[in-house]
């Protein structure tokens, strides 16, 4: 792709009629399964997120297209499902003319679903809330010896959502999304710890 999409509509757009094709029924059929699911970009890939966590994405190449589970275990443990299908660890390749039948794509994200469901292991911390001037909530999350930990939120006045992220010892990483004035993802920015190997140990970059 000559640019970076903005999102999923963009992404097809620059596919060929097939591919199109193909990746518009998974995107329904994921959509129809998860409707809570906010679309967006993320690694280059049409992405899917729920309740500020990756449930599953898809893209093309020039020789297949791909269903990502984001999950070794969801596509281990659908061995029997797959056998007919190139796998790899959390993901399902597959050619446009022959697309996955919407069954087996609603059964893996029904799968997805509920393994992120599952709760997160409880963080040996305290929940803070910051607030507005004017009495509003301004960014929740955990801190761990008062360190920022963990998942965070912030938000505008009026209460829509700002911009979202985890923190590990103070740092961010992984995805960091910004949301539009409408509570939607534009915009995800993967974060990683600003650290690098000096003689063998980690240490924070520019110490």
């Amino acid at each position: 792709m000559a640019t970076k999409p903005r999102n999923i509509d963009d992404y097809l757009a620059a596919l060929t009629n097939e591919q199109r094709a193909a990746l518009e029924e998974l995107r329904k059929a994921i959509n129809a399964t998860a409707p809570e699911a906010q679309e967006c970009i993320s690694y280059g890939l049409c992405a899917f997120r729920l309740n500020g966590k990756p449930l599953v994405a898809f893209g093309a190449t020039a020789n297949h297209c791909a269903f990502y589970l984001m999950s070794g275990s969801t596509v281990e443990a659908h061995g029997d499902d797959l056998k007919d299908y190139d796998t790899s660890k959390g993901a399902i390749r597959f050619q446009a003319g022959e697309p996955l039948p919407n069954a087996l794509v609603r059964k893996l994200v029904k799968a997805r679903l509920a393994e992120n469901e599952k709760p997160a292991k409880k963080l040996p911390g305290k929940k803070h809330v910051h607030y507005h001037k004017d009495g509003s909530s301004w960014a929740r999350g955990t801190k761990v010896n008062g360190v920022l930990t963990g998942y965070w939120e912030w938000f505008r006045k009026d209460g829509t959502k700002l911009r979202s992220g985890h923190f590990e010892k103070g740092e961010r990483v992984g995805e960091w999304i910004t949301y539009d004035r409408m509570g939607k993802p534009y915009k995800v920015t993967n974060m990683k710890p600003k650290t690098k190997k000096v003689g063998g140990r980690q240490r924070k970059s520019g110490s």
